[in-house]
């Protein structure tokens, strides 16, 4: 049965057009909630999309990987420090780079591509769900239809923690496999001459260049291919061979020109990583459990529909279904798949809920498609019954209404996802510091705010994460160049690598804490913000005439005299227990009171040297305890001067200093003074410089 039973008309004249105006009414009401969200999704990608700094850690890497392209150096290069490509397919980053030849490569152009995506994705939801192909019994449940199954997406957005308008290529695969699977449900029935075969191969290209935006998108390509296979076996052979010489054709030519790098990233490392059964297995829950309405109307309605063609048909009737249920169980088969890609990728190390994109959109055009599913069913099954209307109308409306209420119930803030005007003030405030900075800068989780400020990008974090996590893998150059301090400075966030390569602490040292001012945040996936400026790990160079009293790179306290355990055995190379980055400091050591932590106290009395000059400085950090932290100098047994941290700033060390004009020539000794027992009661001390 592929069309509906036709049905007597009670009414007409004024009062038949009276309840159009009212289904009409009610219709555009049960939308309202729809439309709010998708009011919400483009609030927030306008207060987004042209933000110029990152709105995601790993959206500068990818500029980066579309600046290789444009440059003719490739992507699928050994892993150094000069490059490490993500692991994914190449699509999105050539699309970017080639657009980037007349655009220039921005974040903008990389967020634009995500947009028109996204346009994409609602025009092929509407054509899907309520185009005229389907001779829809109603139009109002095919409409308002495609417009919940968008609202739901655009509903989850926060739930994907802003995922769908960044430089990623997330929402240009969710069009591709969406476009393809829309195609592949009409195409390959529509001619069976030499275009239907032809359309035929084009859903195989499209979906084929699924794979190569995602991995995942092999999933896509075998649900495509089973769809063709369902509407047309002798199309499906058609379907298979185009899939599979541009699939494997492409992967062997592109693994051939970079030496088998290609498939290294793209699938050996990949695999590499670290599968989590816990977190596969609770995707199911995530997935089903957040909108459940969507998930109950999409059961409720496969019911139903299988019910339809399930019950004994009439004399001279073939068992068959109403084409209106085809979008139905289009995108109820997708968002089976769907669910199930979802899981896979949140089961996998690294992943965040992005990985849920496809089981979202899939499962809201499911869940759109069941309101024309169900006017059609319900016109079969009703029958010549009194009330058609009222009846096809019905069933589809309740099911709106279930809809309706989970998305006003789901309302969200867009202002959490758009970043403030400091935040772009402090972008600039940082690009002009990395422009101040003489010599090559490496910016590990934001390599592209160095190209903004005239500089060499370095591979990014993440690259390096990704071939070093249970992998014995080598970045060529990256012991070298840091061995070498060939970065005048490196900048890292608050979680970044100095955290995870131990070699860095060696040769670099955190040279001063970023400013607030200094630290534009990022609104989607990993919450890091640039926080320290690493510098060489080299004994600090005095100016001409100054002498070295005390620099502390010694390993144990020689000479000097202990009283207590706060100073330990001898100055410390790393940031002791309890305490975070220790900034400022130079050389490979420096004298620290946290040992045993901030309770413990303690005093260390310096050899005796002779004063000479105008002043002695040196750098102190710690505590803010003035009368409990300080650094005495005494002269002849007394006190002559004190001197505490300058700032409450932590274990940031500043330059302190006396003036100890009157005193040249006489003999003193510098106490370490730590008393303090409360948070915060330790002091760092480093570089003690007479100056004549």
């Amino acid at each position: 049965m592929t069309g509906l039973p036709t049905a007597p008309v009670y009414g007409s004249g004024p009062n038949r057009a009276s309840r159009q105006w009212i289904a009409l009414l009610a219709w555009a009401l049960l939308a309202l909630p729809a439309l709010y969200q998708l009011f919400l999704l483009v609030t927030a990608i306008i207060g987004r999309v042209g933000y110029p700094y990152d709105l995601e850690w790993m959206e500068g890497g990818l500029l980066h990987h579309a600046l290789r392209l444009q440059n003719g150096h490739g992507i699928y290069s050994p892993p150094s420090i000069e490059f490490i490509p993500y692991l994914y397919t190449p699509l999105y980053p050539a699309v970017l780079a080639t657009l980037g030849k007349l655009f220039g490569i921005t974040y903008a152009l990389g967020r634009a591509i995500s947009v028109l995506s996204l346009v994409g994705i609602a025009v092929v939801a509407f054509t899907s769900i309520a185009g005229s192909r389907h001779d829809h019994v109603a139009r109002g449940p095919a409409l308002v239809g495609a417009l919940l199954g968008l609202g739901l997406f655009a509903a989850a957005y926060p739930y994907m923690e802003g995922w769908y308008d960044l430089v990623r290529a997330d929402s240009l695969f969710l069009f591709i496999v969406t476009a393809g699977l829309a195609a592949a449900a009409h195409w390959p029935s529509e001619d069976d001459a030499v275009l239907g075969h032809a359309r035929t191969a084009a859903i195989a290209v499209i979906l084929t260049l699924g794979f190569f935006t995602k991995q995942t998108g092999i999933f896509y390509v075998g649900l495509g291919g089973a769809i063709v296979l369902l509407l047309d076996w002798r199309k499906a052979v058609t379907f298979v061979a185009v899939a599979g010489a541009l699939g494997l054709g492409a992967t062997a030519v592109m693994n051939a020109a970079t030496d088998g790098w290609f498939w290294s990233y793209i699938s050996k490392i990949h695999r590499a990583h670290d599968f989590n059964p816990d977190r596969f297995w609770k995707s199911f829950s995530n997935i089903l459990g957040h909108f459940w309405p969507l998930t109950f109307v999409v059961i409720v309605t496969l019911g139903v529909v299988l019910y339809t063609w399930l019950r004994p048909p009439k004399e001279g009737e073939a068992r068959a279904l109403p084409r209106q249920t085809r979008p139905f169980l289009l995108w109820t088969a997708a968002f089976v798949v769907s669910t199930l890609v979802g899981a896979v990728g949140w089961g996998t190390e690294f992943a965040h809920f992005n990985a849920y994109m496809p089981a979202f959109l899939h499962g809201g055009l499911a869940a759109g498609a069941a309101l024309p599913a169900l006017a059609a069913c319900v016109a079969i099954l009703w029958g010549d019954r009194r009330e058609p209307q009222l009846a096809r109308h019905a069933a589809p409306a309740i099911a709106a209404i279930a809809i309706g209420v989970s998305l006003l119930s789901a309302r969200w803030r867009p202002d959490h996802f758009i970043p403030s005007a400091n935040d772009a003030v402090a972008g600039d405030l940082l690009v002009a510091h990395l422009k101040s900075i003489e010599g090559e800068v490496w910016m590990p989780s934001h390599p592209w705010y160095l190209v903004l400020a005239g500089k060499n990008p370095y591979v990014h974090r993440m690259g390096i994460k990704d071939v070093t996590t249970r992998q014995n893998r080598v970045v060529l150059g990256l012991d070298d160049a840091l061995r070498g301090h060939a970065f005048a400075a490196i900048i890292f966030d608050d979680r970044d690598l100095f955290s995870e390569l131990p070699m860095i602490r060696q040769y670099y040292r955190p040279g001063v804490r970023l400013p607030s001012e200094e630290q534009p945040h990022v609104y989607t996936g990993a919450q890091v913000v640039p926080s320290s400026l690493w510098v060489p790990a080299l004994p600090a160079i005095p100016p001409k005439g100054v002498r070295v009293v005390f620099d502390f790179e010694q390993a144990t306290w020689d000479g000097w005299t202990r009283s207590g355990p706060a100073w330990g055995d001898g100055p410390t190379a790393e940031p002791l227990a309890g305490q975070g980055l220790v900034a400022g400091a130079t050389g490979q050591r420096f004298a620290s009171s946290m040992h045993g932590g901030d309770a413990a106290t303690g005093r260390m009395t310096s050899p005796s040297f002779k004063l000479e000059g105008s002043k002695i400085s040196m750098k102190l950090g710690g505590g803010s305890d003035s009368t409990k932290l300080r650094v005495e100098l005494w002269v002849e047994g007394a006190i002559a001067r004190t001197a505490s941290t300058p700032l409450p700033d932590g274990d940031q060390l500043r330059t302190v200093s006396w003036d100890i004009s009157e005193l040249d020539g006489k003999t003193a000794t510098i106490v370490l003074v730590d008393d303090a027992t409360a948070r915060g009661g330790h002091l760092d001390v480093d570089d003690v410089w007479l100056w004549p």
